[in-house]
């Protein structure tokens, strides 16, 4: 599903990821924890070309990350993408928040979405927010909130920075 080979990163001299190899299968969850700093984050934008590699090889289902002939719509489609420091839709619900881009980006019917959007908030505990909006919920400024937004959004691979309050998707 998603494999570093050899993965190098460098912001100027300083060499973030250096000689990565790993390798997740899929239905795997995978956990990448340590101190601030070091190359968390980095790694896992490297996966959906926010940040480009030097040196190695990343594929994602198939893909090469970094060929220039890798389609990086289609690729970005599959892939969920969680930054720390997230914002919510104030003017829409928690629910329409967690399916619109799973009808903008892949392009489900609503009711497919909102069956999906249901699922992913029941399933970290937020069933009862379906219908609240952001800054009437105290859970609104929870970081449980972006997974699910992601997780309803794709269908292979969800990646979080943020590790405040996980939730994996079985």
């Amino acid at each position: 599903m998603i494999e570093f080979k050899d993965v190098h990163k460098w912001f100027g001299e300083l060499h973030v990821l250096k000689g990565i190899h790993l390798k997740v299968d899929p239905a795997e969850v995978l956990v990448v924890c340590g101190p601030s700093g070091s190359g968390k984050s980095t790694l896992i934008r490297c996966i959906n070309r926010l940040e480009p590699i030097q040196k190695g090889e990343l594929i994602v289902d198939t893909m090469k990350v970094h060929d220039s002939k890798t389609n990086m719509t289609k690729l970005r489609a599959e892939i969920g993408f969680v930054f720390q420091q997230f914002n919510l839709y104030p003017h829409m619900t928690a629910l329409q928040n967690v399916t619109l881009a799973p009808m903008k980006v892949r392009k489900l019917p609503k009711k497919e979405a909102e069956d999906q959007g249901r699922y992913v908030l029941e399933k970290v505990g937020l069933g009862d927010k379906l219908h609240q909006f952001p800054a009437s919920s105290r859970a609104a400024s929870s970081s449980v909130w972006p997974s699910p937004a992601a997780c309803a959004c794709v269908r292979k691979s969800c990646s979080s920075t943020s590790l405040r309050r996980p939730w994996t998707r079985r």
